[in-house]
This record gives structure tokens, C-alpha cells and sequence, in this order.
């Protein structure tokens, strides 16, 4: 009788694990097709044209700091991507006031499209950036509202806020 139930535990056991090798073996295929498809697609795009067409002017930063008094430090996506944060760091308190005026409405606009984006400005917290006036060496922020996640990591956007205008930020 032992015997018995012996080789029918054990023929269920084999079974399970011819079950499990075939599972491995088809997820082993899948994974080689990807890292080949990916491999080749490496290959395939020219991402050095790609990143020459996003180099921006060199001395972008100089006259930022000089004209402005800011230095950007990025615009990333944030909030599971439904969020667009734009982050600078003040050098001339007075020069970057004018970033901060609560008057004037920040867009953030999408290179490619020139779909326009602002800050929300829900009930219980009131606009999402800084509004006080600005102190040399402090870093600010603003979110701007990305819909449907829209803006993509890598995809080209301008800010505007009032006279400040500054082109080709590459989202992160």
C-alpha cells in the first residue's frame, strides 16, 4: 500500500515540476526576446542626434544669473507623473522678485505641442509655489498640473512668468 500512494505522490510532484519548467523556460524565452529587441532598437536610434538637437546655448545659465539672478536646477515630473515640479536656486534676491510676484500666473508649455500648463491652486492650500519674497542662497519650487501625465521624462518645455521666459528645459 505505501508503495502505492509513493508513486502517486510522486507522479503528481513530477508533474507539478515539468509544469514549472515549462513556465521558466517560456518566461527565459520572453526575457532573451526583449533584451534583443532592446539591444537592436540601441542600435537602431540615432540618440546622439537626438541629443545634439536638445544641447542648449552654453552660456544659458550666465544670463540667467546675470539677468534674472536665478540658477535652475530642473523641471521633473513628480507625483506619480501627474505633476511638474520646476526647482531654482536664488543668487540675486532682488533680481528674482519678479518670480515671485503673486499676481503674475505661471504656464509651463510643452515644446512639442505648445499645450500650456499652470499652477493649481486648490481651496485649502492656495497656489502650489513660492509667493513670499525671495532670499539669496534659498532654492524655490512651483508644480504645475500634468493631466493624464502628458509631459513625458525626457520631452522639451518652456516656462514662462511674466517677462521671465526661458526655453528647452528637458523634463527629468
Amino acid at each position: 500500500m505505501k508503495s502505492i500512494l509513493h508513486s502517486a505522490r510522486s507522479g503528481a510532484q513530477s508533474t507539478r515540476l515539468r509544469a514549472s519548467e515549462r513556465v521558466l523556460s517560456v518566461w527565459r524565452t520572453g526575457l532573451l526576446a526583449m533584451l534583443l529587441a532592446g539591444g537592436l532598437a540601441m542600435f537602431l536610434l540615432p540618440t546622439s542626434v537626438a541629443a545634439e538637437e536638445r544641447a542648449s546655448h552654453p552660456r544659458k545659465n550666465t544670463f540667467l544669473k546675470r539677468e534674472w539672478g536665478i540658477e535652475i536646477m530642473f523641471v521633473r515630473r513628480t507625483s506619480a507623473g501627474y505633476m511638474l515640479e520646476f526647482r531654482y536656486r536664488v543668487l540675486d534676491a532682488e533680481k528674482a522678485r519678479a518670480l515671485s510676484e503673486r499676481q503674475v500666473k505661471p504656464v509651463l508649455i510643452h515644446a512639442e505641442t505648445g499645450a500650456r500648463f499652470i499652477v493649481p491652486t486648490p481651496a485649502k492650500t492656495g497656489a502650489l509655489r513660492n509667493s513670499n519674497p525671495p532670499k539669496g542662497g534659498h532654492t524655490y519650487w512651483m508644480f504645475f498640473a500634468n493631466p493624464g501625465k502628458f509631459v513625458k521624462a525626457g520631452e522639451l518645455v518652456s516656462i514662462e512668468i511674466g517677462d521671465f521666459v526661458v526655453d528647452n528645459l528637458e523634463v527629468q
